[in-house]
């Protein structure tokens, strides 16, 4: 379809092909989109690397449709961002459906970004809003339609491999133990080529952002490399997107987060840890740990390289119910949870005071401070939490580490 004839149309199209495809109004299309799909596919939006697979591939597609929307012919290419948001879907052993209802819930809130775009013409401009409106979405809904038909076969194709061979073995035995399923633990461990009998620490790795020189193969190389940091045979992985790795390391003692920084911050990645755990028990719980600190981790905007669930377990706990989490500050803190930096040496001191069992002595040794400073924030934070230090010391404690994982606040 070609475009509505005239001057004022062509030059309304250039103008909003340009505002469109900006930083800014490729964000806002994204943060539009996503978040409907998001709202109706909850599988999407409980998993951080599937839902960051999405936005990637939301704008892409949004900057792909806008680079030929202007032109006769439109040949849609999708972008690689697309393919990997099917191959995600696929390798997580979800169904067709699932990316079928991606494009269906992204088409239905294309098509009211659109109206919003035209209903904003005004009508000094001189077009027929009906018009640009058909031209538009003709435009979109082939894009998408081809989309659809280009990604459904990436999605089978990726099944395909999985469904058959060696590798799709491995991927069945692993989400069986996962599962909590009953396997025979040798020859499960003899398919795997992993010593399930050992104990066993997850580990989950992935990029934020996956440019084109980071590749699955990158993840797998930095699993080995920490595997040998820990002087542990090679791990047992498996890839859950094109962004993400779970690795397991036959391993006895648990990772030490801070020896392994450096290895993760120089691939440009960023990694959880499970607890060690003994067999097939530990294989399974340290990945639900592991899974469950990147989650947290994700959704409170962390910037740290390498997490370890002990760090972060009550969090975790926390996370799956951030408006308690946001009372529970409020209440606690009161007007010491303002965001004020000059606040900052009152709660730190407030905390190490609740760990010291309240011990003005080691609490100015562990700050390098005097007694007497200690006293004086100790009473500046009685003033501000409005109730005695003595009470509920359990509660501030947990308050205090709360704003510490959230600085910007957990309901935020």
């Amino acid at each position: 379809m070609a475009p509505p004839q005239g001057p004022d149309l062509s030059e309304w199209l250039a103008d909003f092909v340009a505002e469109a495809g900006s930083d800014a109004g490729v964000k806002e299309f994204a943060r539009y989109v996503d978040a409907a799909i998001l709202e109706q596919i909850p599988d999407l939006a409980s998993d951080p690397a599937l839902a960051a697979d999405l936005s990637a591939s939301t704008r892409s597609q949004w900057k792909s449709f806008l680079t030929v929307v202007e032109r006769e012919t439109q040949e849609v290419v999708l972008p690689p961002q697309a393919v990997d948001l099917a191959l995600s879907i696929a390798r997580r052993g979800m169904d067709l459906g699932i990316l079928l209802k991606v494009y269906r819930v992204a088409g239905d809130a294309t098509w009211e970004y659109m109206v919003k775009v035209v209903d904003a013409i005004p009508p000094a401009a001189g077009l027929d809003q009906a018009e640009v409106l058909k031209f538009l979405w003709g435009r979109a809904g082939r894009w998408i339609n081809e989309s659809v038909e280009q990604l459904i076969l990436s999605y089978l194709s990726e099944r395909e491999a999985r469904l058959h061979g060696a590798l799709a073995r491995r991927h069945e035995i692993v989400q069986a133990i996962l599962r909590g399923e009953s396997i025979g633990i040798d020859q499960a461990a003899e398919e795997l080529g992993h010593k399930l009998r050992a104990p066993q620490t997850c580990l989950v790795l992935w990029f934020d952002e996956a440019p084109a020189d980071q590749s699955p193969a990158a993840l797998e190389s930095l699993a080995k490399a920490i595997a040998r940091e820990a002087d542990a045979p090679h791990p047992m992985t498996h890839m859950a997107g094109r962004r993400e790795l779970w690795a397991w390391i036959a391993t006895r003692e648990a990772l030490d987060p801070e020896r392994i920084t450096e290895l993760v911050a120089s691939a440009g990645a960023r990694a959880t840890i499970g607890r060690s755990g003994p067999g097939v028990d530990g294989f399974r719980i340290s990945h639900f740990e592991a899974v469950d600190a990147e989650r947290f981790v994700v959704a409170s905007s962390s910037s740290s390289t390498v997490t370890s669930y002990a760090e972060v377990e009550l969090a975790c706990l926390i996370a799956k119910n951030p408006d308690a989490a946001g009372r529970l500050v409020e209440r606690e803190l009161g007007a010491l949870a303002a965001d004020d930096p000059a606040l900052d040496p009152v709660r730190q001191t407030l905390g190490h005071y609740l760990r010291s069992g309240s011990n003005i002595a080691l609490t100015a040794k562990e700050l390098f401070v005097h007694r007497n400073t200690v006293r004086y924030r100790l009473a500046q934070a009685e003033e501000l939490v409005s109730h005695p230090l003595t009470e509920r010391r359990t509660e501030m404690d947990l308050a205090l580490r709360l704003l510490d994982w959230w600085p910007a606040g957990p309901t935020n």
